[in-house]
C-alpha cells in the first residue's frame, strides 16, 4: 500500500478523462479550421504555394463564422470540463482512500492544449486582423 503523500507526479485524484473528451477536440478543431475559412485558410494556402481561383469559394462560410466560433469554443469547454474536472467516483475513492486515485492521461491533457492553441490562433486573426490596418 503506498501513501498518498509518495505518489508520483503523474497520479492525482483529479481525472475525469474517460476517453469522452476526443469527440469535443475533435468538433472544435474542424469547427476552428471552418470559422476561419474565410480568412485565415486562403493565407495559409498562399503561404504553403497552392492558389487559384477557387480559394474564391472559401468565403461562402463567412456568414457562419460566428456560429461555428461559438460551436468550436463549446467544444473545447467540454473537453476541458471532461478532462479536469474530478469525477465524483474518483473524489469519493480520493477521499476514502488516497491508495485509490488513478493516473491523469496526461497525453490527452496534451492534445487538449495542443487543439486549443490551434483553434484560438485561426480564431484570433480575424479579430486583430483590424489592428493591422
Amino acid at each position: 500500500m503506498s501513501n498518498v503523500h509518495n505518489l508520483p507526479n503523474d497520479l492525482a485524484p483529479v481525472s475525469g478523462d474517460n476517453g469522452s473528451s476526443a469527440p469535443a477536440l475533435t468538433l472544435a478543431g474542424i469547427a476552428a479550421l471552418l470559422a476561419s475559412s474565410c480568412c485565415v485558410m486562403p493565407l495559409v494556402f498562399a503561404f504553403v504555394g497552392i492558389s487559384g481561383t477557387w480559394i474564391v469559394y472559401m468565403r461562402v462560410l463567412e456568414p457562419y463564422s460566428p456560429a461555428l466560433i461559438a460551436l468550436a469554443l463549446l467544444s473545447l469547454g467540454i473537453a476541458g470540463w471532461r478532462l479536469y474536472r474530478p469525477s465524483r467516483m474518483t473524489m469519493a475513492a480520493c477521499d476514502a482512500d488516497g491508495t485509490a486515485c488513478r493516473q491523469v492521461n496526461g497525453v490527452a491533457r496534451r492534445w487538449f492544449w495542443l487543439v486549443l492553441v490551434m483553434a484560438l490562433v485561426p480564431l484570433a486573426v480575424p479579430l486583430a486582423a483590424p489592428l493591422f490596418y
